[in-house]
C-alpha cells in the first residue's frame, strides 16, 4: 500500500474544509436572516446545522496537522443541539421530580 505524500493531502483537505467552510457559511447565514426576520411572519431558514463543522472536522483529520480539526467547533449547531436538548427536555424532567 502506498501511502499519500503530505502535499496531496493538504490538497484533499483543502477541498474537503471548502465544501465544509460553504455549508458553515449557510448555517451562519441562515442565523443572521433569522435575527434579522425576528418578529415577522416570514419563514426563516434553519441552513444545515452541525454539517458544516462535522466535513471540517473530518477533512483536518485527514491532514498530516490533526489538531486543525478543532477548528469544526466553530459551528455554533455543535454546542446549539446539546444545550437545547438539556434545556428543553432534560431539566424540565429534573424540575418534576
Amino acid at each position: 500500500m502506498t501511502m499519500i505524500s503530505p502535499f496531496y493531502r493538504w490538497i484533499l483537505t483543502g477541498i474537503i474544509a471548502a465544501i465544509g467552510l460553504f455549508f458553515l457559511c449557510m448555517t451562519y447565514g441562515a442565523l443572521i436572516l433569522a435575527h434579522k426576520n425576528k418578529g415577522t411572519d416570514k419563514y426563516t431558514p434553519s441552513g444545515v446545522p452541525c454539517v458544516g463543522g462535522l466535513i471540517i472536522i473530518l477533512a483536518f483529520l485527514i491532514s498530516p496537522c490533526k489538531w486543525l480539526s478543532f477548528l469544526g467547533l466553530l459551528d455554533y449547531g455543535l454546542w446549539e443541539i446539546p444545550y437545547l436538548l438539556i434545556t428543553d427536555y432534560i431539566l424540565p424532567k429534573l424540575k418534576r421530580k
